[in-house]
């Protein structure tokens, strides 16, 4: 049973993240460069091309859930240390959240450049 809630957790997860993508890359259409990277205080230091960014996080964190849900699925319960669906959702709550705050970063930059 905690197979497909893994599953359960991941595939909404993984088309968030994926629509995420999507959306950034049409919100930020009118930019050949967003930044790659931020400093402590949230002022770019980088810039990369705009495809790049859009897609290169989400694509980077489908990657690692699947690495990270993949082993949850498989191994039998009795095999795994611990409730494996309490590690599916700390894993899709971060990696979600980690996406979030890229974007608003990169639309916080956004709307100071039309300002």
């Amino acid at each position: 049973m905690s197979g497909a809630l893994v599953v359960a957790l991941g595939v909404p997860t993984i088309l968030l993240l994926l629509l995420s993508g999507l959306w950034a890359d049409r919100r930020f259409a009118k930019f050949d460069e967003l930044p790659a990277h931020y400093d402590f205080k949230g002022r770019p230091t980088r810039f990369a091309s705009r495809r790049l960014m859009v897609w290169l996080t989400p694509f980077v964190f489908v990657s690692g859930l699947a690495i990270t849900l993949l082993p949850m699925w498989l191994v039998p319960p009795e095999m795994q240390n611990g409730n494996p669906v309490t590690g599916a959702v700390l894993v899709c709550v971060v990696l979600l959240a980690g996406q979030g705050v890229i974007l608003w970063l990169h639309d916080r930059w956004a709307k100071a450049q039309n300002g």
